[in-house]
């Protein structure tokens, strides 16, 4: 089966026209467009969502691209298609594709027991006889808790990617590798770790230079930089029983780093993740090869 060439990129004019804060909807997709706003601006109202961005992407064309609501509700600043926000884990993809791109130059074995590269930096305990892997990590079937007990999103205390990693010796795993699928955005912070470490460079930073420069991502990074904060959407939260104070009225979402950075802290725009998309639809270039990417589509431990 063919991937089909038309995308969204949603985030609660041809990608040369540059960051535009609104690429109306070309002839093809007036239709849609129109629909797709009803849509949201019922869901905003809805789930009392103060900002909304969306493009639509066919190909190498953003073929509709705004943004809904405020990216600040207190002072009234319109949310567009260049409001940035944090992305969760869709960072996860940027992570993988680094480590990718290790494979491709056969510095990093998938395949290999991650102890090779962390040592007793990760060391969770296993009573079980396979070694994690990255392919294991990777697929969300290493059997590792679901969440560190440093830097998770709870954990305002400013943890580093490496107390994150260090904190999940005190973890034992949940089921034996490779033998159930579960969800662990601990395990794509190790992935990201193994990056910082084999690579002797801080996460953020060699992403920005190996992955998101090449990309031609300008309005994304993982981390806060001063270009990108002044667009950053503001962000709200409600408790578990969909009230915030005790007014019922939202609360501001805590704006701390994790320290699982790379399961899910990349700040982005809608127009660098329709660029993405165009590059996946092209093969990968220029940040892996065609059959490396053609790989990553294919289902692990099915």
């Amino acid at each position: 089966m063919r991937l089909r060439r038309i995308a969204v990129a949603i985030i609660a004019a041809p990608l040369s026209l540059g960051a535009q804060p609104t690429v109306p909807a070309t002839t093809r997709y007036a239709a849609v467009a129109a629909a797709l706003e009803r849509l949201i601006e019922h869901e905003r109202a809805d789930k009392r969502l103060p900002a909304v961005s969306i493009a639509l992407v066919d190909g190498h064309d953003i073929v509709w691209a705004r943004g809904f609501g405020y990216q600040n509700p207190k002072d009234s600043t319109p949310a567009t298609a260049e409001t940035v926000y944090r992305v969760g884990s869709v960072s996860k993809l940027f992570t993988d594709i680094g480590i990718m791109q290790l494979v491709e130059r056969g510095t990093i074995d998938l395949d290999a027991p991650v102890s090779r590269v962390l040592g007793a930096r990760f060391a969770p305990r296993n009573a079980f006889v396979d070694s994690i892997t990255l392919r294991q990590m990777m697929s969300h079937r290493a059997g590792l808790v679901r969440e560190p007990p440093a830097g998770n999103y709870f954990d305002p205390r400013g943890s580093s990617l490496g107390d994150m990693v260090a904190s999940l010796n005190r973890t034992a795993l949940v089921y034996p590798p490779t033998t159930h699928t579960k969800y662990s955005n601990a395990a794509i912070g190790v992935v990201g770790y193994v990056l910082e470490a084999s690579q002797h460079a801080p996460f953020a930073t060699y992403l920005q230079r190996s992955v998101l420069q090449p990309l031609g991502l300008r309005s994304s990074a993982f981390e806060p930089l001063p270009s990108l904060t002044p667009r950053l959407a503001s962000a709200f939260m409600w408790t578990v029983d969909g009230h915030g104070t005790e007014d019922g009225v939202p609360f501001p979402a805590p704006t701390f780093q994790l320290g699982m950075s790379p399961a899910g802290s990349m700040y982005a725009t809608v127009t660098d993740l329709a660029r993405f998309m165009s590059v996946l639809f092209d093969g990968g270039a220029p940040v892996l090869k065609r059959e490396t990417l053609e790989k990553m589509w294919i289902p692990q431990y099915a």
